[in-house]
């Protein structure tokens, strides 16, 4: 089975239905998956932006009243942080939504982009980014546990990065489905 239709067979459908959190603002955010090597895109967010400065994340943000939908808002997002235009990306589903310590109410979409495309960087939001082979991800010691960030928890620890919190989550959630089969 190749990765396309692993990753299909272990996505919620796009439109799924949601319960609203009252006390939370909407976001969310694109998994992007190149199919050449199997690799995700992560970002490392600069200290300027307003919420999660310096951490590790998938391109996303803020649900806008222009947006037309959550997919709308993760494509968008995407096209202004790293250039990667709504176009050359395929949706293939999305994964649990999760709440942020910013009372954000996140939507994970994962997509796959298949076509060579150049990076844009928005200087303003994203500090760098870097991939990470899905094999690698898929390892059992890039998971640990341990003191990071003054507290207990669990983190991805990929090259000189750690892949904490939301993020962390997310992508947990990911490899957990992706496991399963």
């Amino acid at each position: 089975m190749n990765l396309i239709s692993k990753l299909r067979s272990v996505l919620d459908p796009i439109d799924r239905e949601f319960q609203l959190k009252d006390n939370l603002r909407l976001a969310a955010v694109l998994i992007p998956i190149f199919l050449k090597d199997e690799k995700v895109l992560f970002t490392k967010r600069t200290e300027q932006v307003k919420h999660h400065q310096g951490q590790i994340a998938f391109p996303g943000g803020r649900f806008e009243d222009k947006d037309e939908n959550l997919l709308t808002t993760a494509l968008r997002e995407t096209h202004e942080e790293v250039g990667i235009k709504p176009g050359a990306v395929e949706i293939l589903g999305k994964l649990n939504p999760a709440d942020t310590i910013s009372h954000h109410h996140v939507h994970p979409y994962v997509g796959t982009i298949s076509e060579d495309v150049s990076l844009e960087i928005n200087l303003d939001e994203v500090a760098e980014y870097f991939f990470v082979p899905l094999s690698q991800l898929l390892a059992e010691e890039t998971l640990k546990q341990g003191e990071f960030d003054g507290e207990n928890r669990f983190y991805y620890s990929v090259n000189e990065y750690k892949i904490w919190g939301i993020t962390a989550g997310i992508l947990s959630d990911l490899l957990t489905r992706l496991k399963s089969i």
